[in-house]
């Protein structure tokens, strides 16, 4: 029979070894490190940004009033260099709009000047017409087409309108002869009375098809949109389209539509 004594040493020496079993049991065996791995205190590069995608279809054509705006591109035209800039964005959309009508929206505190500058340029790259859309009275059409003056239809006897410094208006036919004046109205053109004139003119010439339009300097372009829009709800004689002229002309002047 073993002492008291054995029994005790025994148990000690068990115990020890179990714990020190247990204490190696807890240790995680050694990581293996990459060489080729970056330092853990390395700091984090920030993600790479990324463009957004260009827009694919047409840009916006507007004009408003500091000028004719191309997508997001302004061209500033009271500056030297701004038909140039307006030439170049223009051409560098010609794959949206050749070929077709292209719209624009033209405020109506716009200068005439602009309206002309960008229907010609737009001309240059081949469309067919230019769609103007601009606020105006609800009898009055809210789009009026606008074609390029050597797109038009040119007969002599065309009648030309125009708005007058004085806010009247005259009407003659583009080969020149006495312009029929009308005296403004309480809040801008007589319209009304501009329109009879432009029937007169209009029934008398078979071969108008389109009308001739054009403001002094200092008109803003929505009268001279209204005078258009009123000769298009004339019943008769229909005409199929405007043409803005690209220069201001001298009632009862020929008016040369190519200049």
């Amino acid at each position: 029979m073993q002492s008291p004594e054995f029994l005790h040493r025994t148990r000690f020496l068990g115990a020890v070894s179990l714990a020190l079993t247990l204490s190696a049991g807890c240790d995680d065996p050694p990581k293996r490190t990459n060489p080729f791995d970056p330092p853990a205190d390395k700091p984090k590069e920030p993600p790479r940004l990324t463009e957004s995608p260009k827009p694919t279809g047409p840009p916006h054509l507007t004009i408003d009033t500091l000028g004719p705006k191309v997508g997001f591109n302004r061209a500033l035209l009271d500056k030297p260099e701004g038909r140039a800039q307006l030439s170049q964005e223009v051409a560098a959309v010609r794959q949206h709009f050749e070929g077709k009508e292209a719209p624009v929206i033209v405020d109506r505190k716009a200068k005439i000047s602009w309206v002309v500058a960008l229907i010609d340029e737009l001309g240059k790259i081949g469309v067919t017409a230019v769609k103007v859309k601009t606020e105006t009275r609800k009898e009055f059409p809210a789009e009026i087409t606008f074609l390029p003056p050597a797109k038009a239809s040119s007969a002599p006897c065309s009648p030309v309108a125009m708005v007058l410094e004085d806010r009247g208006t005259a009407v003659w036919k583009l080969s020149g002869g006495t312009a029929m004046k009308r005296a403004r109205g309480f809040a801008g053109p007589d319209l009304s009375m501009t329109q009879e004139t432009i029937e007169r003119i209009g029934k008398g010439c078979s071969g108008a098809s389109a009308i001739f339009v054009s403001g002094a300097e200092a008109i803003e372009w929505g009268l001279v949109y209204d005078l258009a829009g009123s000769a298009k709800t004339l019943a008769a004689p229909k005409f199929d389209s405007v043409v803005l002229l690209p220069e201001t002309p001298v009632p009862g002047h020929k008016v040369d539509v190519s200049s």
